[in-house]
C-alpha cells in the first residue's frame, strides 16, 4: 500500500518545492525593494545554504538590467548570471520571467501568464542557444557540449539538390522549383 503512495507523494513534493522557489522569489524582490527604499532585508536567508532557496538572489538584478534588451539576449545574461553567482544555471521558465520582470524587461503581453507563455516558446524553439534539461529547466547550450543537439527542420541548413538514396531527404519532382533550395543536409 505505503508504494502504490510514493509517485502521489513525490508529485506533492515537487509542487511543494516549486512553490517555495516562487515564495523565495518573492522574498528576493521584497529585498530589493527593502534595500532600494534603505531599509533592512527583511528576508536574509533567502540563498542561504540549508534554505530552500536555489536560485540567484533578485537583489543582485538591477531595476534597468534587463531593460531594452532583446528577450532572448537578457535570458542568456540571467542564466549566466545564475551560473557565476553560485552555480545555480540552469532555471524553470517561472524563475527566468520573475528575474526579467524585476530587471525591467518589458514584455508586450496583455498579461504575465501571456508573457510567459511567450518566453516558453521562445525557449523551447532557440535551440541553438538554450537546452531542456529532462527536470524541465533550461541552461545554455554552451554548458552541456555532449547533449545531443535537435536535428535542423527539413529545409534549414540545406542547399543543392537532393540526394535520392537519402530517406530523410524529399525530392518529389512535382515540387521541385529552380528558384527554390532543395534539401540536401549541410553539415
Amino acid at each position: 500500500m505505503a508504494s502504490e503512495l510514493l509517485p502521489a507523494i513525490e508529485a506533492l513534493e515537487k509542487k511543494l518545492s516549486a512553490l517555495e522557489m516562487q515564495a523565495n522569489g518573492i522574498r528576493s524582490a521584497i529585498n530589493v525593494l527593502c534595500e532600494t527604499g534603505g531599509l533592512t532585508e527583511r528576508y536574509p536567508n533567502v540563498g542561504a545554504p540549508g534554505h530552500q532557496a536555489r536560485e540567484v538572489s533578485l537583489s543582485r538584478i538591477g531595476s534597468d538590467t534587463f531593460y531594452g534588451k532583446k528577450q532572448s539576449t537578457a535570458i542568456r545574461q540571467y542564466l549566466e548570471l545564475r551560473k557565476a553567482a553560485g552555480g545555480h544555471g540552469p532555471a524553470t521558465p517561472r524563475e527566468i520571467f520573475d528575474a526579467l520582470k524585476a530587471g525591467g524587461m518589458q514584455f508586450e503581453a496583455k498579461s504575465d501568464e501571456v508573457a510567459l507563455v511567450g518566453l516558453r516558446a521562445l525557449l523551447r524553439k532557440n535551440t541553438a542557444t538554450f537546452h531542456k534539461l529532462p527536470n524541465g529547466t533550461y541552461g545554455l547550450l554552451s554548458w552541456y557540449p555532449d547533449a545531443r543537439r535537435p536535428r535542423p527542420p527539413l529545409g534549414e541548413g540545406m542547399i543543392g539538390k537532393a540526394d535520392s538514396t537519402d530517406p530523410d531527404t524529399h525530392n518529389n519532382a512535382d515540387d521541385a522549383d529552380d528558384n527554390e533550395i532543395d534539401h540536401a543536409y549541410v553539415a
